[in-house]
């Protein structure tokens, strides 16, 4: 029996389901197997088996990012990633070669793979090595950076503006200001950060401090794929083409990839 329903996807084992492949000339039928990589992608992203390219997120914020710059393009008349046969995975968050083994065990199942990672932890050099190796594909910020650090060090000031406002729509004033001054040691705070943007001077240091804030740890300011999205939809992907090179060349090819780029 053949199915493109997720909910039976969901609600099997992946040692009773198989993915139907070509190899060549020959039609393949793989056993989705039961390791853990593999079975919690089938409960938590069944949808992503129904699909031929499959981008893997380290965490929400990266699927968060690539779905917002999706819907905006697509505003613009750009076909959906999704509509042309990509998927998004989160592997959730804080460790790089979980969402590389993620994405290596659907690489094995005949799924065209990629990850985009953040690059302030490495991942294991033998795991990243050995998915690129059997065809998987690594996107990842620059060095040492986050997602975050690349935002408020990229983007123009009034995109970094509008990001810092999101931030406070969303926790507050107070959290954001504590934010600041924690990552900052106390050497600055919000109304700073503000008198700075209000006078269109931001200061690296300021970015560098803003980036920081930003992803503390289980209180990051757009840690979701809700609040990450949002802000890529209506901050990030606007902001884009005015942004810095190297940050727009990464998103770039992650969407140019998507669409079948580099095979």
């Amino acid at each position: 029996m053949t199915t493109h329903s997720p909910v039976a996807l969901r609600e099997l084992s992946g040692d009773q389901l198989f993915v139907m492949g070509r190899d060549g000339t020959k039609c393949e039928a793989r056993k989705v197997g039961t390791e853990n990589d593999i079975q919690s992608t089938i409960r938590l992203f069944p949808d992503a088996f129904l699909a031929s390219s499959i981008i893997v997120g380290e965490g929400a914020s990266e699927v968060g990012l690539v779905r917002g710059i999706d819907y905006f393009r697509v505003a613009g008349s750009e076909a959906s990633i999704g509509s042309i046969g990509n998927a998004l995975v989160d592997s959730g968050g804080g460790d790089a070669d979980r969402a590389l083994m993620r994405a290596a065990a659907l690489r094995r199942l005949g799924y065209r793979s990629a990850v985009l990672r953040d690059d302030d932890i490495k991942p294991t050099e033998a795991v990243e090595q050995a998915f690129e190796a059997n065809g998987g594909k690594v996107f990842k910020w620059r060095d040492g950076r986050t997602l975050e650090d690349e935002l408020f060090l990229s983007l123009t000031i009034e995109a970094v503006g509008k990001l810092v406002d999101y931030a406070i729509g969303l926790h507050g004033e107070d959290l954001v200001d504590a934010h600041i001054r924690s990552a900052s040691n106390g050497s600055t705070n919000l109304g700073a950060i503000r008198s700075e943007l209000l006078l269109d001077e931001l200061s690296a240091r300021s970015r560098e401090i803003l980036g920081h804030a930003a992803r503390m740890r289980r209180a990051g300011w757009f840690k979701s794929v809700t609040w990450m999205e949002q802000a890529s939809r209506e901050i990030v992907g606007p902001d884009l083409a005015e942004a810095d090179a190297g940050f727009r060349a990464i998103v770039e090819s992650v969407f140019g990839w998507a669409a079948g780029a580099g095979d």
